[in-house]
């Protein structure tokens, strides 16, 4: 395929199938910045000699893979299998008999695959500025926790703000993923994984063991 270069190398598989597991708690996956919905779109279809117009490569934390390319005759070319990574190097098809080894680097919201820019993508409207219109939970109870509000911006960037009836305020900055209805915050000093629920302009939170719920309406 034109749209990535093939790096053909000599690779030791057995080192990165040590990482292939399956795990329900994402938080234990090693590298949580390549997890969700990765898109390439051709700038200039018409005039490209590459025959495609847009790329959606997903990577989850089971360790499988999806490939969706849409070419110029709007006909879907679909792969899907078990991939393996380490720090700079992701290899697809581990169940096949070629698998394709590609380099990589990025951060929570570009990857770059041997030369090739990848841009992740929210799976649904959660980008927006929430503030909270009910609070139930022993962990925000304990905590005497008024109000929250929360700013997920369409670049993985989070804003994170609780405050007491005292008016004491406590706020996290940092960058978050998703995956399936789990919204994991990742700040400096920890993380935080939630399950959500989004129905129109409303957003539920919910922490694993009753230790928080929160519904939040979008303010903008």
């Amino acid at each position: 395929m034109k749209w990535i270069t093939i790096l053909l190398a000599c690779v030791s598989f057995s080192t990165f199938s040590e990482n292939v597991k399956k795990d329900s708690d994402i938080t234990q996956f090693d590298l949580p910045f390549l997890l969700g919905d990765w898109y390439l779109a051709n700038p200039d279809p018409e005039n490209s000699s590459d025959n495609f117009m847009a790329i959606k490569l997903s990577l989850n934390s089971d360790y499988t893979f999806k490939i969706d390319i849409q070419k110029k005759d709007y006909s879907v070319d679909h792969w899907e299998g078990i991939y393996a990574a380490n720090e700079d190097t992701i290899i697809l098809g581990l169940n096949t008999s070629e698998p394709q080894v590609y380099k990589y680097s990025g951060n929570h919201n570009l990857l770059n695959m041997n030369g090739v820019m990848f841009t992740k993508g929210l799976p649904n409207a959660l980008a927006g500025m929430w503030s909270s219109e009910q609070l139930a939970g022993d962990d925000l109870l304990a905590s005497n926790v008024s109000q929250m509000d929360l700013i997920l911006q369409p670049d993985f960037v989070f804003l994170f703000r609780v405050s007491n009836k005292e008016g004491m305020e406590t706020v996290h900055k940092g960058v978050y993923y998703t995956e399936g209805d789990h919204l994991v915050l990742l700040y400096e000093k920890g993380e935080h994984d939630t399950r959500y629920t989004l129905n129109h302009d409303r957003l539920t939170l919910e922490a694993e063991e009753g230790g928080m719920y929160a519904v939040l309406n979008r303010i903008r």
